[in-house]
């Protein structure tokens, strides 16, 4: 499916959907993601300095265990011992966790040591037996894995309508920049997948901003403009129907032999118009309308092909269930590509084969990128999207098309 998975790779290059869980690692509750960062050899008496420098790498922290879920799953990790993130406060001496929050668990079984005053130079460990074990001796551990976790959070809602995008002000609109185009008319479909066209620009403001914004964004070589010949001659106009009530040219542009399509150079402060070849390959400005602030909620359809479908609140809370029926022509089947952040605890997107009582195709959870999923024998796919909590998390979105086989 490539068209959909176009669209999914595009889709994730906006800000509203960023990098969840690093790789290999585990999207497991409330929005946090475990797993195991690497391996090295660990001197005991610095194994605890060492782990939670190594997790800091990852925006991350060592283990913290706050519960018995969390001293079960760790646990379960290793067949031998697992570094857990206490350390010493020298102000308090008492241990507490790397993030600063109290022991407000123990496990069955601890070293004497966890209710006494601490000092440093000393690591604790849980074990598989159920305990937490305490050493300080200076004894090298070869081939030890450190284990992490790292925090995501839902993106927060703006209140100004532009959700994903950037305002600039009072003029009503919201931009924002996508990554590298195939062409202009790729560039469009981009900016389209979002409500929005390629940028129109009618002042020295707007101008500015998009430059500023396309620089912060990483392009800083240009970005695609939304403008197209409007007849003979040099004329153009915004595809967005908006007036042509202001330019920007480059002097000595437009230049007729050079191509029919605008961009923004956007390595000088300028931010100067050049017409180029509209097959070039560009970032895009985006432009749309600011959107009214609404509750989420379930919206029953109809949906249609290729277009962009998301769960309740999307990416900014993923607590609301919603069914999803999508339906093609008869004779075909529903081909669809997810994309899924969900806590494996609590959150879970059930697919199916046909309207109510048909097989079921797959159930997701986790973190799940451009996943294509399709049905073996109707023309109508079921999608159930059930959280329960969807804390942290930003929940589902999809798109599909009918295909013959």
């Amino acid at each position: 499916p490539g068209d959909m998975l176009r669209l999914f790779s595009l889709y994730v290059l906006f800000p509203i959907i960023n990098s969840s869980c690093p790789d290999g690692f585990e999207l497991i509750k409330d929005g946090q993601c475990r797993g195991k960062y690497m391996t090295m050899d660990l001197w005991w008496d610095e194994s605890q300095k060492t782990v939670i420098s190594k997790c800091k790498e990852i925006n991350g922290l060592p283990i913290i265990i706050h519960g018995q879920e969390e001293q079960d799953y760790w646990t379960s990790k290793e067949p031998d011992w697992i570094a857990i993130g206490l350390e010493c406060n020298l102000d308090t001496k008492k241990w507490e966790w790397a993030d600063g929050s109290p022991i407000d668990y123990k496990p069955p079984v601890y070293d004497p040591a966890l209710d006494q005053d601490c000092y440093a130079g000393c690591s604790w460990s849980a074990r598989a037996r159920n305990d937490w074990y305490f050493s300080c001796d200076h004894h090298k551990d070869t081939g030890a894995d450190i284990w992490c976790t790292t925090q995501i959070q839902q993106p927060i809602p703006s209140d100004d309508g532009c959700d994903g995008f950037a305002d600039d002000g009072d003029d009503g609109v919201c931009y924002q920049i996508g990554e590298s185009a195939e062409n202009w008319q790729g560039a469009q479909m981009i900016c389209q997948q979002f409500g929005a066209n390629v940028a129109s620009i009618h002042n020295d403001q707007e101008n500015a901003f998009i430059r500023r914004l396309a620089v912060t964004n990483g392009a800083a070589n240009g970005v695609f403009l939304g403008a197209t010949p409007s007849g003979k001659g040099n004329d153009y106009s915004w595809i967005d129907g908006t007036d042509w009530d202001y330019d920007n040219f480059n002097p000595g542009f437009p230049q007729s032999a050079l191509g029919d399509c605008l961009a923004m150079d956007t390595s000088k402060a300028d931010g100067y118009w050049i017409n180029m070849s509209c097959s070039s390959q560009l970032p895009v400005a985006c432009v749309r309308e600011q959107k009214p602030v609404v509750e989420p909620f379930c919206a029953t359809g109809p949906w249609k092909q290729e277009e962009l479908i998301t769960s309740p609140g999307f990416p900014f809370s993923a607590n609301i269930s919603c069914d999803y029926f999508l339906t093609v022509e008869v004779g075909k089947k529903v081909e669809a590509v997810i994309e899924l952040e969900a806590n494996c605890c609590c959150d879970f997107l059930e697919i199916y084969d046909g309207q109510v009582g048909g097989a079921l195709i797959a159930n997701l959870t986790g973190v799940v990128r451009s996943k294509t999923v399709k049905t073996t024998t109707s023309n109508t796919m079921r999608v159930n999207w059930q959280p329960n909590g969807g804390v942290n998390v930003r929940g589902l979105a999809m798109s599909f098309r009918g295909v013959l086989r």
